[in-house]
């Protein structure tokens, strides 16, 4: 069967076409190092990159969330610190009031001393982290205790706690019920336990020094509990704060496979690419140098 000089020519054009895509695309990816740039280069590949881009965006979302939290758990871990420090200055205040030989002056020092440390109790359990209460609950912008001419309002914030996703599947408390720190079970709340124990001790009422010892006692044991919370979740946190950056790295180290060149394998492929290419355009040359009697003979 003689071969055609029209079929020879639009062979060979083939032949330059193809060889010239191979290294057009050989060239992007030394150029630019990525294998995929447009879901056409690897429609399988490119979506399986949107994948994991995907991914990554909610672990960098979980990233900043989980660094939020820890600020604000952090403000908590000071506050509930700030707080036992407080209440076991109120117990040694009250146990030295206590008995017959604690002079008037002795007790009025004391119970002093107790007023001062209510006024600065107050100010940490309507501590703030951005503008928002972490001891009002779900109530963050409303302060949780308010004094009126040393009177402390009943609790104001709410008894619903925040919590925040910090993961897949895992949450953590950042917005504390400050009314079941301050009260819980009990008939009073703290500051009204604070105010019986001063009366109590300028009175001199042994049993009800003893009462309001027991009292700050409980409250003491409530601000541990929650501070043991807090504890718990910043180790959470900085647990997962691991996990996440591993995963993130995982995630990106398969992108990288997806989308990036491999140089070798791209330079040794534009490499062949390139003879390939100047090969058809010789053969084309070639072609076009036949004569007529070439094609008859």
């Amino acid at each position: 069967m003689r071969v055609t000089f029209q079929t020879q020519y639009k062979n060979g054009v083939d032949n330059i076409e193809r060889a010239g895509t191979r290294l057009v695309e050989f060239q992007r990816q030394v150029s630019s190092g990525k294998r995929i740039e447009r879901v056409s280069d690897d429609p399988t590949g490119a979506a399986s990159a949107l994948a994991e881009r995907n991914q990554l965006a909610q672990i960098d979302q979980y990233q900043q969330t989980g660094d939020s939290a820890y600020s604000r758990l952090t403000i908590l871990d000071t506050v509930m610190s700030d707080i036992v420090t407080k209440l076991t200055s109120v117990q040694s205040s009250a146990t030295s009031a206590l008995g017959s030989t604690a002079g008037v002056a002795q007790r009025t020092a004391a119970a002093q001393q107790i007023a001062g440390l209510k006024a600065a109790l107050l100010d940490d359990f309507n501590a703030s982290f951005q503008g928002n209460y972490v001891l009002a609950g779900t109530k963050s912008t409303t302060k949780p205790f308010v004094s009126t001419n040393g009177v402390v309002a009943p609790y104001a914030g709410s008894a619903t706690e925040v919590f925040t996703d910090v993961g897949e599947g895992r949450t953590v408390a950042i917005g504390f019920d400050g009314g079941a720190i301050a009260q819980g079970s009990a008939a009073t709340d703290l500051f009204t336990t604070l105010d019986n124990l001063v009366t109590a001790i300028n009175n001199g009422d042994n049993t009800a020094i003893n009462q309001g010892i027991s009292d700050v006692n409980d409250a003491f044991s409530r601000v541990t509990t929650a501070q043991s919370r807090v504890g718990s979740a910043m180790s959470m946190l900085e647990a997962e704060k691991s996990r996440l950056g591993s995963a993130k790295v995982a995630s990106q180290s398969r992108v990288s496979q997806l989308e990036d060149a491999n140089m070798v394998d791209a330079i040794s492929g534009m490499q062949q690419a390139d003879t390939a290419y100047k090969a058809a355009l010789a053969a084309m040359s070639a072609a076009g140098k036949l004569s007529l009697m070439d094609y008859l003979s």
